[in-house]
């Protein structure tokens, strides 16, 4: 009881969501297309022939997790549910999907109490709910739904390594980083920024005495992360006779993401690919050598600031409400201030860091506003925080980082 009395608000901001949430499921029919078609039918093919691919035999070309987490689900729900549809097998997966939306609103919350405080958490969790994506992800057969919960646990987890140092907090940083790398390779290095951002907190005894005495817990966060990779790489080493340590799809969007505004179109780029006789990997790095080289402001400045606009400018869903367009906005814009104002606070360094590496990473690739999402939802826990130490507000800070 005195539980929810201290997290009163959040508790009923909680139950409102789920109300909402809840209808919104409800309501909103099946469908499908794109990249859910491929999970739904790899998770089918898992259940009906033990394989995890696409097509007509097991690939490595994405991360085993979220169509596995599908078939799982599948299985659940034809072992309680006889003859039922495809169409209502998936909307059954997307109730569920939206019980882990809130999982997400209240790690949202846990992180925005663990950097500053209650009143922190709270409007962390208010700007989070009011951000209509939030809503409507869980009502698609993509990564998001679960990449995000793993995701910002991951985040809560190394914050507290970083701030606590105990055995515990380095071993569930790691394993959780691990899991969510099995949805998405692009977090894996979270746990070399928790390590890096651990040594420069405790740099007043010395950075190679810090290290010494680190070293075994780092080293225990570096197991538990392979250790959910482990099954994936056997996986691969029995189907593909060879080491595959993430997965194969890489060469794709970093082709694309290598033609600056679009200008070439990426099925040109792919056939030059071909009568190369080069995979899109390959082919990819060395049209940005070319580039750099031979245009090398044209590539400098889509690879700085030229993508931004395709990731955050208009917002994943809900592009046609101008409110929510301009709300979106002032998140991106605030959030922007917020990662760089964030690397001051030792509260906030290493979420700050984090998220500024992990928007580093999508730079790289092909800048779509579903790749720019999860970034947004880092910068409504990141703008509070932040705000929350600023001298004007610091007086309304509660508890929090201390």
């Amino acid at each position: 009881m005195r539980l929810l009395k201290d997290h009163a608000l959040f508790v009923v901001l909680l139950i409102l969501v789920a109300a909402y949430r809840f209808q919104l499921w409800h309501h909103t029919p099946v469908t499908l297309y794109g990249d859910m078609l491929r999970y739904n039918t790899m998770a089918l093919h898992v259940i009906d022939h033990g394989y995890l691919g696409f097509r007509n035999g097991p690939d490595a070309y994405v991360m085993p997790l979220y169509p596995l987490f599908l078939a799982v689900v599948y299985k659940l729900l034809q072992a309680f549910h006889t003859h039922l549809t495809m169409l209502r097998m998936v909307h059954e997966t997307f109730l569920l999907q939206q019980g882990l939306s809130l999982v997400s609103l209240w790690l949202t919350y846990r992180l925005g109490v663990f950097f500053a405080g209650k009143r922190a958490g709270l409007v962390a969790a208010v700007l989070s709910a009011l951000y209509l994506p939030n809503s409507f992800v869980g009502l698609t057969l993509l990564t998001e739904p679960l990449f995000i919960p793993l995701l910002l646990g991951s985040l809560l987890a190394g914050s507290y390594a970083v701030k606590r140092g105990l055995v515990v907090d380095y071993a569930l940083t790691g394993f959780l980083i691990g899991l969510t790398a099995l949805v998405r390779p692009n977090v894996l290095p979270l746990f070399l920024l928790v390590a890096l951002v651990d040594l420069f907190h405790r740099r007043s005894s010395g950075v190679f005495h810090a290290l010494k005495m680190r070293f075994p817990l780092y080293g225990i966060m570096v197991a538990f992360v392979i250790l959910p990779l482990i099954p994936w790489w056997i996986r691969n080493a029995i189907d593909f006779h060879r080491f595959i340590p993430l997965s194969t799809e890489a060469g794709n969007p970093l082709l694309a993401g290598a033609d600056p505004y679009f200008l070439v179109g990426i099925n040109t780029l792919i056939e030059t690919s071909r009568k190369l006789h080069e995979s899109q990997q390959t082919y990819a790095i060395h049209y940005m050598l070319h580039g750099f080289t031979h245009q090398p402001l044209l590539f400098l400045g889509w690879y700085l600031f030229g993508k931004l606009p395709y990731l955050f400018w208009t917002p994943w869903f809900y592009a046609y409400l101008s409110v929510f367009v301009l709300y979106h906005r002032i998140l991106v814009i605030l959030g922007g201030i917020a990662m760089i104002v964030g690397l001051w606070f030792r509260a906030t360094r290493f979420f700050a860091i984090s998220t500024l590496f992990l928007l580093a990473v999508q730079l790289v690739f092909l800048p779509i506003t579903r790749y720019g999402y999860p970034l947004i939802l880092m910068t409504t826990i990141l703008v509070p925080a932040v705000v929350s130490y600023l001298p004007i507000f610091a007086r309304w800070r509660q508890g929090g980082w201390s």
